[in-house]
């Protein structure tokens, strides 16, 4: 569960740090607090699109941190433990924003990514937004939220997968059948290439060990006459071994009289010893000299063979093995093609069966909980005071396949008694539409594995007895998890086992969003503000004072 969120900098607040309980928690305050500045830092948090707009007006960076205490959730332990986050029973998420538009991730201290972020978070917490009735009346969001609530990962996942493998297939089969209609070109093509590689038959490494071949041949003489010139120089008469020699035998002569001539003598003798392998090497190397004009017009002629041969096909003569290679092979691919896209109709075939398996085994899933989801929203529609209201999930089958399965899935609904179930997207009142939305929004909660969830003001349009029956609502839910409700009305805040304040305040020159968590005394002035607006009487307090009395022994 959320356990800390530290603002620092963020839009009208300057510094804030705010401890939730567990079980219910409500939000309040006049219109234009900040309470939707939480939500905002909340977010960033949460690894939401960060704008320098929000970094408070003066200061370089806004700092957010949440602090979610994970023992007990072994997905988010798992998780932190595959993406190398140590954790010990807690869980801080960390986002910073410069006035400059930058933004860094931490995740227990560690820098993180924004889809790490993003990642973790989707196993922490779930915000139902007041606008959350709108996009229920799309067909996606309505399949999505029966996927949630059936809670059917691997289902969806082996749907998906299936899915992937037969259309990967068929675009193999499309690409080849296209092929196929210029396949007597193409193989007239191929065919040519490959005699005139064949012709020439390039071998590996052969035009780098040629260069170098003929080079050698082509400047024999100049190498044959330095040669001789080098050896004469060192062996010839009065060489350098020669001198060496007398240079020797004049210190030998007087060596014992002196230690140091010693041993310049044996060095002299190293160095006559080292000459003369050289000499040997050098004569060596004579022998090995061939001055062989035709080797070398062999040579010229082979690689004027392979380099016009990767002129032609725009290579370096290096490249000429590996392409010919690639001729060998697409020609043998395009020759057996026929069997090919035989072979192919048949995995496709088999694939698009393991598909429908798949996705039989999806719409027989999302069938038995839709129907579970239909009776629970139908309850909770009475309880918001539709009593003959009726909610369904209709499924039918899709006009194309997907990932997602083969099912069209449609909310149906009817408010009133004698009126037929009408797609949802029909329902003619906005207060109607509200309170269904919000009693899928419970329904769904109740069955989410997530341990935290946000109601931002989805009691929009309730009021009355209806409201309190909401906060009942939300009160028991927060028995099972953690609840925050952004609310405008009393009868849901005096649910609440925490009651936070969101005020603004101003010294004349900077104005800040302050949140207070209050007690006894202060809720009931804060409910009984929401109950009677600016003049607040003494009938007022006594109502505030009563529904919060009464709210809490439950």
């Amino acid at each position: 569960m959320l356990q800390t969120l530290t603002i620092q900098n963020l839009a009208l607040i300057e510094k804030l740090s705010l401890d939730f309980h567990s079980g219910f928690t409500t939000l309040t305050g006049e219109t234009g607090a900040g309470k939707s500045i939480l939500l905002d830092a909340l977010g960033l948090a949460l690894g939401e699109r960060a704008d320098s707009g929000l970094v408070r007006h003066g200061t370089p960076r806004a700092d957010i941190t949440a602090d979610f205490e994970v023992q007990g959730l072994p997905q988010v332990q798992a998780w932190l433990a595959d993406n190398e986050f140590d954790d010990e029973g807690n869980c801080l998420l960390r986002r910073t924003l410069t006035s400059e538009g930058r933004s860094k991730a931490y995740i227990n201290g560690l820098p993180a990514s924004i889809s790490q972020l993003k990642g973790l978070s989707d196993l922490l917490i779930d915000i139902h937004g007041q606008h959350e009735h709108q996009s229920l009346l799309h067909s996606n969001k309505q399949l999505e939220l029966l996927d949630a609530y059936a809670n059917h990962p691997k289902l969806l996942e082996g749907t998906q997968q299936t899915y992937q493998q037969w259309q990967s297939l068929k675009k193999r089969y499309k690409t080849l059948h296209e092929q196929q209609s210029d396949r007597q070109s193409q193989l007239d093509l191929l065919n040519f290439q490959l005699k005139e590689f064949d012709k020439v038959m390039p071998v590996a490494d052969e035009y780098d060990a040629l260069a170098e071949e003929q080079n050698g041949l082509a400047h024999a003489s100049e190498i044959k006459q330095a040669v001789y010139n080098a050896y004469e120089l060192i062996e010839g008469e009065e060489g350098v071994t020669e001198k060496l020699s007398s240079a020797i035998h004049a210190l030998e002569s007087v060596a014992e009289y002196s230690p140091t001539l010693e041993k310049i003598t044996e060095q002299l003798n190293s160095l006559l010893i080292d000459a003369q392998e050289a000499a040997n090497d050098i004569q060596a190397q004579d022998h090995h000299i061939d001055l062989d004009p035709a080797r070398l017009q062999a040579v010229d002629e082979r690689l004027s063979e392979l380099f016009g041969l990767a002129k032609r096909y725009t290579l370096e003569p290096q490249e000429l093995v590996d392409k010919h290679q690639q001729i060998r092979e697409a020609l043998a691919e395009l020759e057996d093609s026929d069997a090919s896209l035989e072979s192919l109709k048949a995995e496709i075939e088999q694939a698009e069966a393991a598909y429908q398996k798949a996705a039989d085994a999806l719409t027989k899933s999302r069938g038995t909980s839709g129907k579970q989801l239909g009776d629970t929203v139908t309850d909770a529609m009475k309880t918001l005071g539709m009593e003959n209201g009726q909610f369904k999930i209709e499924i039918t089958p899709s006009d194309k396949p997907s990932a997602t399965g083969s099912d069209t899935v449609n909310f149906l609904v009817t408010a009133n008694k004698g009126q037929p179930l009408q797609p949802l997207a029909k329902v003619a009142s906005g207060g109607e539409l509200s309170r269904i939305s919000l009693a899928i929004q419970v329904a769904s909660a109740e069955v989410a594995s997530l341990p935290t969830l946000i109601f931002d003001e989805v009691d929009v349009g309730i009021g009355g007895g209806i409201a309190e029956v909401v906060g009942q609502k939300m009160q028991q839910l927060g028995k099972h998890r953690q609840i925050l409700s952004i609310t405008h009305l009393a009868q849901v805040a005096a649910y609440g086992n925490q009651h936070l304040n969101i005020a603004k305040s101003t010294d004349g020159e900077q104005t800040t969003t302050q949140v207070t968590e209050l007690g006894e005394a202060e809720r009931i002035e804060e409910l009984a503000r929401m109950l009677g607006g600016m003049t607040i009487t003494e009938n007022t307090r006594n109502h505030a004072k009563e529904m919060l009395a009464t709210a809490q022994k439950k």
